[in-house]
């Protein structure tokens, strides 16, 4: 074997045995970027969308499942959070002339496209699907969390896999292997050791610098990650965000101890206890901010807030608005999260966690958070909500905080100017290589797995 032949040899050349369709044989509402990724995700049979808000992930996974359902005719289950499942079925499927059972109570399985939320996958069978799709996988995140285990148990034989979410922090590829262990393309531990090495300053994992461009020619041998259509040529006249008017307001908040039980100022600390302890403190005057201004004309509002507390207040001062909260019946999320859609609701009222993720509210354009919590992912994506390809007016956002929680806007700032230069100083070798995989003309990248050897002590 001379070198260029061991070479080659390391070369991961795996043909898929996916289904190979031409694009005119799919569905004539798709834009053509989305036929494309359609096409290659079905080629590869396991495969990642990572897109921007507002790209169309609900349509491509839609035709993805209807075309794995007509190749295999066996059913396809979609796994979706729980105000998503309701939209994906009655709003977007019938745009593609689809049809999809929503399993709520009734859990018996025929033929056909089925949606159902994460909190039902105990109760059904899933042995018995084709494909399965994984609509917000950002639920696979968590590097030891007992839903991505159980996901991952639960669809391993599944032949057919997608994962549809939003486009990953730069700085969280835990994120990007957790979906490649989903899709049983190579398991975490064995990319961590090919890819990544063991800071033990920071006590956290990263890229080896000689093995960068090999990792990201690996992601994008079965994933594609977009900011816009034209990362893949194609126009994106349509894909421009709308303007952004932003709103900080500030309460001022008397610092002097009550009690004086630590001296004449209150000491305002980080930590969890110290957090929610000011917070509590801070909320009635927040409530009532958020109250004045959504009361100030007639348009529609989308309020984010973060515990029961702030809720209630926010519901005393603004007695119109809906409030939907966890101990909710599912039946009156999903009619709450219509009715707000259609208009019949001027003012909802949420946290991040029910509505946050995969929801599409951008008939509205006013979005007010009725405090912050240090999480920059709750904060973008309840923003995103609203704030997205296909908004047709300017989006205006309202933070409102006491002048006491200044620090956790800071952070949130901060975790979103490092999240922004991250992106830009990605290599722009890593977009051409995907373009490259994208059009066929780079499919196989090399890589060889390290033989992880156990001391002989052990």
């Amino acid at each position: 074997m001379n070198y260029q032949e061991f070479l080659e040899s390391k070369k991961k050349i795996k043909e898929t045995d996916g289904i190979d369709i031409e694009l005119d044989d799919l569905n004539p509402v798709l834009f053509d970027y989305q036929k494309a990724i359609v096409k290659k995700a079905l080629k590869k049979k396991r495969f990642a969308l990572f897109e921007a808000c507002g790209m169309g992930k609900t349509l491509q996974q839609l035709e993805w499942a209807h075309k794995v359902n007509k190749e295999t005719n066996m059913p396809v289950l979609i796994l979706a959070p729980l105000g998503v499942t309701v939209q994906t079925a009655y709003e977007e499927a019938p745009l593609l002339g689809y049809e999809v059972k929503v399993l709520r109570d009734d859990f018996s399985i025929d033929n056909g496209l089925y949606i159902t939320n994460y909190e039902q996958l105990d109760n059904i069978d899933t042995n018995l699907f084709a494909g399965i799709v994984l609509d917000e996988s950002s639920v696979l995140k968590n590097f030891t969390g007992k839903t991505r285990v159980q996901l991952t148990n639960a669809f391993k034989n599944t032949k057919y896999r997608l994962c549809c979410t939003a486009t990953p922090a730069p700085n969280d590829l835990m994120e990007l292997l957790n979906h490649a262990d989903f899709l049983g393309i190579m398991t975490t531990a064995q990319a961590l050791a090919t890819y990544f090495i063991n800071d033990m300053k920071t006590g956290s994992y990263r890229l080896k610098g000689h093995a960068t461009k090999d990792f990201y020619k690996w992601c994008c041998n079965w994933s594609i990650n977009i900011e816009s259509p034209k990362d893949l040529g194609y126009e994106a006249d349509y894909y421009v965000l709308p303007k952004l008017i932003e709103q900080n307001i500030m309460i001022d908040i008397d610092v002097i101890d009550d009690d004086f039980e630590h001296g004449l100022f209150r000491e305002i600390g980080t930590s969890a206890t110290s957090f929610h302890k000011e917070k509590n403190r801070t909320a009635d005057v927040r409530a009532k901010k958020c109250a004045e201004i959504a009361m100030k004309d007639n348009e529609q509002y989308l309020i984010w807030c973060d515990t029961n507390l702030e809720a209630d207040l926010l519901k005393k001062y603004i007695p119109e608005a809906v409030e939907v909260r966890g101990s909710d019946k599912p039946q009156r999320k999903e009619r709450c999260a219509l009715n707000f859609k259609n208009g019949k609701i001027r003012v909802l009222i949420s946290k991040p966690k029910i509505f946050g993720y995969g929801m599409n509210f951008q008939k509205c354009h006013n979005v007010i958070f009725c405090g912050l919590t240090y999480s920059y992912e709750n904060y973008h994506q309840a923003l995103r909500r609203i704030y997205r390809f296909g908004q047709k007016q300017d989006v205006y956002s309202y933070i409102v905080l006491g002048t006491t929680e200044m620090h956790i806007l800071e952070t949130v700032n901060k975790k979103k100017e490092l999240q922004h230069n991250l992106k830009n100083q990605m290599d722009m070798s890593v977009q051409e290589i995907q373009l490259l995989n994208f059009e066929g003309k780079e499919v196989n990248e090399v890589f060889q797995l390290q033989k992880i050897e156990i001391p002989n002590f052990l």
